[in-house]
């Protein structure tokens, strides 16, 4: 076998959707998901090769997760060891930002998407860069807005107009 002739490259597997979520849960299930030294989310970070990150701070009553990456896997992971410690976190915690997601709306329609204040900040990105990739991502056929803040309860509505707007989301 010649050892200087180019051998073939294997050609990545995709394995999951590529993407970002962020996940509100009570802060006692971030101090069980930090763990001791960080030990924990380290091991889960290593488990998952997903990024995860706890945004929010240590005072906050409710905690901000971000998964960044494999967002499934480091979901799994994440939900695996809340419930190995007998803390058990619902379904629809969480809102994905950035993933990579296929089709195309032909109707045209609006409707608004509610989501924690807290988490504004992450879907709108450092300069509006997370809103950016959602309308380069639709093909740049949907408008993406926050709107200021008018419910009581912490939400605020994200408004997407467009034909692509399923991509978006």
């Amino acid at each position: 076998q010649d050892l200087a002739a180019p051998q073939p490259q294997p050609h990545p597997q995709p394995t999951m959707a590529q993407g970002k979520k962020y996940i509100r849960m009570p802060d006692e299930y971030v101090k069980a998901l930090v763990g001791k030294g960080g030990e924990t989310i380290r091991s889960l970070i290593e488990q998952s090769g997903a990024i995860i990150r706890v945004e929010s701070g240590p005072r906050d009553a409710i905690g901000i997760v971000s998964i960044t990456g494999n967002v499934q896997q480091g979901e799994r992971c994440i939900r695996d060891t809340l419930k190995s410690r007998g803390l058990e976190l619902p379904e629809s915690s969480g809102l994905v930002v950035n993933q990579v997601l296929g089709g195309n709306q032909s109707a045209v329609r609006r409707d608004d998407i509610q989501i924690p204040t807290e988490l504004v900040k992450h879907f709108v990105g450092n300069r509006g860069a997370n809103i950016k990739v959602l309308e380069e991502a639709a093909g740049g056929a949907v408008s993406i807005k926050v709107l200021p803040m008018t419910m009581a309860g912490g939400f605020q509505k994200i408004q997407v107009t467009g034909r692509n707007r399923s991509v978006a989301e």
